[in-house]
């Protein structure tokens, strides 16, 4: 009986020991491999003219593209030298180099070490001084590499060596401007430079204030606002007159014992003159950061002072919602009543320049009724595993757990400003954990189950794959040519499945959007289809159809001689630009027509108001289906699950076929495109500049001469040899040196695109059709002329202007002479602004 007793209790204790093993086995991954997100470690390094410090550069620690860095630009000395500072944040820093590039990155200049650097605390003081390699008034890239403990990290900034773009007094501009504006008196120098306009703003909201604000809201009305900690400015693009600069900085509010803070960025768009500084635009964004404890009041989320347009995501039953809020995601669950801090670079521990540089965005995907949520983060990594990387992170939120875990990671070789605008095209998950995204324009789809991708379409036209709003429905057609195409597909990237639109022989089909998940395209004939004396396509659609994702056919729209060239949606409007052919075959502008849906979106269970709330303005919300409970709410954040191994995935990068240009504006990149005519027109509505992939300008604005001739145009004549278009292109061709018999060229069907391409080898050639005179009277006064087409077939050549007249070579009139500039812009309108020139190399 005692053995048998002994042997029981053996056995219950070995058995309990098993379980105390196996259960610390069974919850390792839940408690003992969860860690906090690791702290920031790179030093920063801020440039400095003159005592200004600006151009804060964050360190890269991945392989990059250098013709893309280009968030700043730094302006050298006589002696082409410049000073810098290092915040090591106590790291040990042993050197720093430099080495200076071609703005492409492709040819080292210069590789040097810099010998003298006074050490203070954490801060590191230096001068560099470039070599006599460079030329006056041409941009560089530098890279700053700073020699850490087992490691290098590059710092990468535009130099440019000019006396004539007056950067300190642009800079101590801005911030004297800044300053000015917490001293309500102090401000009132500013009043000259604004251009208050209450029909172009309603001043009803402290999260957007621009030039056209009142005095009192840009002085932040009664708001008693203090600034925390350093007002860091940065120079973004410079020419002689104009200049472009962004700063960010936190401002804080107080209420009682309560504090609120606030991030906060300004751009500041600015031209010199010998006269005075004249403000062409300026914009500032609050976006107020919420506080976790006092965000929840009955049934609402307190967001405070920021946009309506907050990104929110909510779960089929509504009980979970997940949203955005001053670069952080949060999601509250109504059935556990929980709010989580799912994930932010910074924190309360994690507060300095580092954590809180805005380099990057976070995409809520995927949440579930459990609380589950699957994101991405995409851009500069601040701090974590990937720190000093740009990428693509995808996260899964564990509800039951809360943890978060990265699923995959995908290196990018370029800035955050690219990645975003390619983020922004397409970056969806589906139920089957098929993440689909847009990479150096091919479509990619990739399996986070097996860490796997495939390559769907490799986009060659800027029509060649549109996305609905919603990023779940996909289409493009098949053929190279977009206006060559015989079908169509409609993907839908929630259920992957792929529907496929044909067209009898002798027709073209043309994707032309979205209404919701509706998509709409157009039909043409292929007889119908010309090319145009520019080169461009004519596209006569003779009905445009509306179908669903499943390929259900909703509307079609046809009418007799009627045809429709392009159309614009508009929320729930369709407006379609016609034309009607005549007996004589020839096509005559008609009126709009408009196509309405009256199909109202779903709001949700959970949706954003606002509310007028004394001194603070317009305060955002989200209003809750059920009331909040904040005795019981809990509040959590999540630690990081540690796993082994990699989970780095890379995307193939190949060298592209098509030219890309890249329209730079306030805040980053604006749109990518193939088509020239259409990055200037994004650039010239949005005050930005064009960049081609070797980080050369295209085309920028605001920096025009107010006169220029070309002198090396001569007057020429039309002969019965020599049409006028074919004297435009030689006179085109002969200022490159270059000598063709263009008008055999033209006879042969050749049109004046293809002629230019196939002679001016080392430069770009540029159809700019589409764009306004204002616009390509930028190459003219850069020296390189514009050929305009007629509609007649002839043409004549831009080469010069004042700030009244252009002037112009004709050689149906051999001879020179002057327009008056609206005349000539009446005139080219009327021939269909058909422009063409090109870009020296």
């Amino acid at each position: 009986m005692r053995k048998s007793l002994i042997r029981l209790f053996v056995f219950c204790g070995t058995f309990l020991l098993a379980l105390v093993a196996i259960s610390k086995i069974m919850n390792k991954d839940h408690d003992n491999l969860t860690m906090e997100m690791a702290p920031a470690t790179l030093p920063l390094v801020t440039m400095v003219m003159d005592g200004i410090e600006y151009n804060q550069l964050h360190g890269v620690a991945n392989t990059t593209d250098i013709a893309f860095q280009r968030d700043t630009i730094t302006l050298l000395g006589e002696t082409r030298n410049t000073g810098f500072v290092v915040d090591t944040y106590g790291q040990d820093v042993s050197g720093v180099s430099i080495e200076v590039r071609t703005i492409d990155g492709e040819r080292l200049i210069e590789d040097t070490e810099i010998g003298e650097l006074t050490r203070e605390g954490d801060q590191i003081k230096g001068d560099i001084a470039l070599k006599d390699l460079i030329e006056k008034d041409k941009e560089y890239a530098l890279v700053i590499v700073l020699h850490l403990e087992g490691r290098q990290v590059s710092y990468y900034t535009r130099v440019l060596w000019s006396d004539r773009v007056y950067g300190e007094e642009k800079l101590s501009f801005c911030i004297d401007f800044h300053e000015k504006l917490y001293d309500r008196e102090a401000a009132r120098d500013l009043a000259i430079y604004l251009e208050t306009n209450s029909k172009l703003e309603d001043n009803s909201s402290f999260h957007k204030v621009n030039i056209h604000s009142s005095f009192r809201q840009i002085t932040w009305g009664n708001l008693d606002v203090e600034q925390v900690g350093e007002f860091s400015i940065r120079l973004t693009e410079i020419a002689e007159q104009t200049a472009s600069l962004r700063a960010n900085y936190i401002v804080s509010t107080a209420e009682g014992n309560r504090t609120t803070w606030y991030l906060v960025e300004d751009f500041y768009r600015l031209r010199y003159t010998v006269d005075r500084m004249y403000l062409l635009d300026y914009e500032r964004t609050m976006t107020q950061i919420p506080d976790a404890e006092q965000i929840c009041a009955n049934d609402k989320i307190l967001l405070g002072i920021t946009g309506v347009d907050v990104p929110m995501l909510e779960s089929d039953d509504g009980n979970v919602v997940v949203f955005q809020a001053a670069n952080r995601l949060f999601s509250y669950n109504s059935s556990s009543n929980s709010l989580v801090k799912i994930f932010s670079f910074y924190d309360k521990e994690n507060g300095d320049a580092r954590t809180m540089y805005a380099g990057h965005a976070i995409k809520a995907l995927a949440v579930d009724e459990g609380g589950s949520v699957q994101f991405a983060v995409y851009g500069y990594m601040n701090r974590g595993r990937h720190e000093g990387e740009v990428g693509v992170q995808l996260y899964t939120y564990n509800g039951s757990q809360n943890t978060i875990e990265e699923l995959v990671y995908i290196p990018y070789d370029k800035t955050y400003a690219v990645l975003a605008a390619q983020m922004e095209q397409l970056l969806y998950l589906n139920r089957e954990q098929q993440l689909y995204l847009v990479l150096d324009h091919v479509l990619y789809g990739v399996d986070l189950t097996e860490k796997t991708y495939s390559k769907l379409l490799e986009i060659t036209q800027d029509e060649g794959l549109l996305i609905s709003d919603n990023n779940r429905i996909a289409v493009w057609a098949d053929g190279e040519d977009i206006y060559d195409n015989t079908a169509l597909y409609i993907r839908n990237l929630g259920n992957d499945v792929q529907k496929t639109i044909s067209v009898p022989e002798g027709e073209s089909i043309r994707p032309l959007g979205f209404m919701g998940e509706d998509v709409i395209y157009g039909v043409a004939y292929t007889e119908d289809i010309r090319e145009e004396s520019s080169g461009g396509m004519f596209f006569p659609m003779y009905k445009i159809c509306i179908r669903s994702a499943s390929g259900e056919l909703l509307k079609e729209y046809s009418q007799q001689d009627i045809y429709v060239t392009d159309c614009t949606i508009t929320d729930n409007q369709i407006t379609l630009e016609r034309v009607r052919r005549l007996e004589s075959g020839i096509y005559q502008e008609d009126v709009q027509d408009h196509i309405m849906n009256n199909v109202e979106e779903d709001e949700g269970r959970n949706h954003i108001v606002s509310a007028d709330i004394d001194k603070y303005e317009r305060y955002v919300e989200i209003q809750t289906r059920k009331d909040i409970d904040n005795k019981s709410l809990k509040i959590m954040t999540p630690k990081e699950v540690v796993y082994e191994g990699g989970r780095r995935l890379l995307l193939p990068r190949e060298k592209e076929k098509e030219i890309r240009y890249y329209v730079y504006g306030a805040y980053g990149v604006n749109g990518i495109f193939v088509s020239p005519a259409q990055a200037v027109e994004l650039a010239y509505a949005d005050a930005g500049v064009v960049v081609s992939e070797q980080g050369d300008y295209v085309w920028l604005r605001g920096n025009r001469l107010p006169r220029n001739q070309i002198m090396a145009i001569k007057e020429a004549s039309a002969t019965d040899e020599r049409g006028p278009l074919a004297v435009c292109i030689d006179a085109m061709l002969g200022l490159r040196g270059i000598s063709r018999n263009t008008q055999e060229e033209l006879n042969q069907g050749k049109n004046a695109v293809r002629i230019l391409q196939e002679n001016l080898h080392e430069d770009i050639v540029l159809d700019l059709t589409g764009c306004s005179l204002d616009a390509v009277l930028y190459f003219v006064n850069r020296d390189i002329p514009v050929l305009a087409l007629l509609e007649d077939g002839s043409g004549v050549l831009l080469v010069g202007f004042n700030e009244t007249s252009v002037g112009i070579m004709n050689p149906q009139t051999g001879t020179i002479y002057r327009m008056g500039m609206n005349d000539a812009k009446n005139w080219f309108e009327e021939n269909g602004n058909q422009f063409i020139t090109y870009r020296e190399s």
